[in-house]
């Protein structure tokens, strides 16, 4: 075995390629079995086990023949190169390694980037990863026998840098089997951003019968993309959606989703109505709703912001779903009583903000003539230390314009000045003092009943606590965890607020009823700390291997964490009531990176019972995901999130059923809990080409499954498309659906996690 090193002092390349070589030290190693050298070494031939190195990238070859002042080579006989981003093997290869170009014959390549396989009689590779192929096919099928699923032939394919891919005379296969003739065709291959049709979306409901779904995205430019589509359900409606993302600079984007649905397929509009206790309960004609946010900062520092959520009625969000259109947003609106849009601008200075927002809500219980809109609120707070003195000035002043069409609307203005003065009880005993004036003027725009036009509130708030800090470092020494510390911190604080009239001034929000308060609250929380080794997880170089959950080692974090509370009225032990407040418990446990548990409780001292309750469990399966695929869902790991939640009866668990007054009915039983309900969310691998997803909300007040979704997901077994079936069951509205998606990953896929 011969060897030659081809040092970059040489003139290998241009000069422009030669400066950058220089700097990082570029190299070419040739070894093979026999080598020639001729003109003074600027040619060299070999033969035999041929291995050309330059950079991340191997020639191989049985023969070589390289010119050292062109960078041309020429390649035969079982030509192979190995590269970071693409693969090749043919028969007979010539390169010319300065331009990164190649003329193949009889070869095939593999592109990393998409899984894009393509071979042909003869191929050209031009600068960056742009090629022309004659009489050969693409796919994105990774088989290692047999036929790909899918295959696309041709006379002529050009691939493009943006990654597209133009043919001629081309024929489209499945299995080997011609399926249709492409005379003249456009493909968008790259799984980034592309514009073309997506696979179309079918399914079925017991309300809205057979469904489809045709989306189409649109690539507008690098900083901006949409969707638009078409939605037809066979009992209920036709309709169309469409969404814009854009990003217009660093500091400013947006977005916004449209949809218009027409209800003409619609029959028996009145049993489509799950809650008899929604106050607006028609279903119009035609259909509407509008998402939109946007973010924008400008060089003076000011910021904008809106968040906008309108629907045509109170029933569009439990009626209608699309499968592109299903934003985290809209499905937290799904189970909100209020839709809201809000308009802002806000600007920091140093320790103090001015902010002033507009917004407005829709109602989905009661009539929206009830309904208050904040038209605008300006908030102005900050805080200021007082020249040398340890005394911080604090302050927030708010102005709010009520309006509705019916009831009590007018201005308010909440000033809150408050003075704090931190203190050192003992060494270790750190605390501070807070006293607070406020005062809360009332315009009301017209006489409303026992409400007086122009009032004001005045009140006085004294705060006060004091707490320390202990903890005790435990050396383990483990080659997981090296050490664990064990703090411990007290706390008492207090609280008074006087008794103030307050029965004739409106209800606007929470700021306008201010109770009588005279507590000492005492507190004691314990927390784990670890620190963890300096270590890195190994994966073997041979795998494609990606570490879906990365262990947080060699860093500092906090394992877990029990905080208890308790409350003592004074004003209620002088009058002889019960002067304990609940008991809080929030409880966090975090020993590894992929294990979570979480416990927050409300006992109530006197009968031991719990108030109010809520836990929460997630498990992630630790292990790293041994193979990378084009499908974002089997690049998820396996996971499990339980959760529950409980709040015990009170003298309001009456709207927990009906919550519009209008409608309230004192005959409504008043002994079951408010809210009762276990969730389950599982995601697993059955196989690595089978995934499972199971999620459920069972209702353990009334012994019922308000929600059930089970979904199975089918790779092929050359990971280039995927099959999706899902199954949802839903008491409000009360239907039962059935959704199918097909997608040929790195064509027309919209690379979403279906699963989410």
């Amino acid at each position: 075995m011969l060897a030659v090193f081809l040092s970059q002092a040489a003139p290998l390349l241009g000069q422009t390629r030669q400066q950058s070589a220089q700097k990082t030290g570029e190299e070419i190693n040739l070894t093979a079995d026999s080598l020639k050298v001729e003109e003074k070494g600027s040619r060299i031939e070999a033969k035999g086990n041929v291995e050309l190195k330059r950079q991340e990238m191997i020639l191989k070859a049985d023969e070589v023949r390289f010119n050292r002042e062109t960078q041309q080579a020429e390649a035969k006989g079982k030509v192979s190169v190995d590269d970071p981003l693409w693969k090749m093997k043919a028969e007979a290869a010539e390169f010319n390694l300065e331009q990164e170009t190649a003329t193949i014959d009889q070869g095939e390549i593999f592109l990393e980037t998409g899984h894009l396989s393509m071979s042909g009689k003869r191929l050209e590779k031009f600068s960056g990863q742009a090629y022309h192929i004659d009489e050969g096919f693409f796919t994105t099928c990774l088989c290692e026998s047999g036929p790909p699923t899918w295959k696309v032939s041709a006379d002529q394919i050009d691939l493009r840098r943006e990654g597209e891919a133009i043919i001629r005379g081309g024929t489209f296969y499945l299995m080997d089997v011609p399926v249709f003739y492409l005379p003249y065709a456009y493909f968008p291959l790259r799984t980034e951003r592309q514009t073309g049709f997506l696979f179309p979306k079918f399914g079925s409901s017991s309300r809205e019968g057979f469904k489809f779904e045709q989306p189409f995205f649109w690539a507008i430019s690098k900083s901006a993309d949409a969707t638009v589509g078409i939605d037809v359900e066979s009992r209920a409606r036709v309709g169309l959606f469409g969404e814009l993302r854009t990003i217009l600079s660093r500091d400013a984007r947006g977005e916004i989703a449209l949809s218009y649905f027409n209800e003409g397929l619609r029959k028996n509009e009145d049993r489509s109505v799950g809650d008899r206790t929604i106050a607006d309960q028609d279903i119009p004609k035609n259909r509407w709703s509008v998402f939109a946010t946007h973010r924008q900062s400008s060089p003076l520092g000011w910021k904008t912001y809106s968040d906008i959520a309108a629907f045509s009625d109170d029933l569009y969000l439990r009626d209608i779903d699309t499968f592109v259109l299903d934003s985290p947003r809209e499905r937290e609106l799904r189970s909100s009583r209020y839709a809201s849009s809000r308009f802002g601008v806000l600007r920091d200075f140093n320790d103090m903000r001015l902010q002033g927002e507009w917004a407005f809500y829709q109602d989905f219980i009661q009539p929206d003539k009830h309904t208050l809109q904040k038209t605008p609120q300006i908030l102005f707070r900050g805080r200021r230390v007082l020249g040398e003195t340890p005394l911080e000035f604090r302050w927030r002043a708010e102005g709010v314009n009520y309006l509705r069409k019916e009831g009590a609307d007018g201005l308010r203005l909440d000033l809150r000045p408050e003075m704090l003065l931190p203190f050192q009880l003992f060494p270790y005993f750190p605390g501070s003092f807070n006293l607070a004036l406020r005062e809360t003027a009332y315009h009301l725009y017209q006489d409303e009943g026992s409400f007086d036009r122009n009032r004001s509130r005045q009140l006085v708030e004294v705060r006060g606590n004091v707490g320390t800090s202990v903890g005790r470092v435990y050396d383990l020494g483990t080659s997981y965890l090296r050490r664990m510390k064990h703090v411990v911190e007290p706390e008492m604080s207090y609280l008074f607020i006087p008794r103030v009239r307050d029965r004739d001034i409106p209800i606007f929000d929470g700021t306008d009823r201010i109770n009588r308060r005279n507590l000492l609250t005492f507190a004691l929380t314990n927390r784990l700390w670890g620190k963890f080794a300096q270590e890195t997880i190994a994966v073997p170089e041979d795998r494609d291997v990606e570490l879906v959950s990365s262990a947080n080692v060699g860093d500092i974090r906090e394992m877990g964490r029990l905080r208890l509370a308790l409350s003592y009225d004074i004003d209620r032990e002088r009058k002889g009531g019960d002067s304990l407040s609940d008991l809080d418990m929030n409880f966090r446990l975090t020993p590894l990176d992929y294990l979570a548990l979480g416990f927050d409780t409300g006992l109530n001292p006197g009968p031991w019972q719990m108030s109010q309750a809520a836990a929460v469990f997630s498990l992630l399966d630790p292990r790293p995901l041994t193979h990378r695929v084009l499908d974002r869902d089997f690049m998820r790991p396996n996971q499990l999130d339980l959760s529950y939640r409980f709040i015990r009866r009170d003298s309001l668990a009456e709207l927990a059923d009906n919550a519009n007054l209008a409608t309230l009915s004192d005959e409504r039983l008043l002994r079951r809990n408010i809210v009762g309900a276990l969730g389950i969310n599982t995601l697993f691998h059955l196989t690595d080409r089978v995934l499972l997803l199971y999620n459920t909300t069972y209702n353990a007040r009334d012994g019922q499954f308000t929600s059930n979704r089970g979904g199975i997901k089918l790779l092929s077994h050359c990971e280039c498309w995927t099959l999706s079936f899902t199954l949802k069951r839903s008491t409000n509205p009360d239907k039962t659906s059935f959704n199918f998606s097909f997608d040929l990953l790195g064509l027309s896929s919209q690379n979403k996690e279906l699963f989410k």
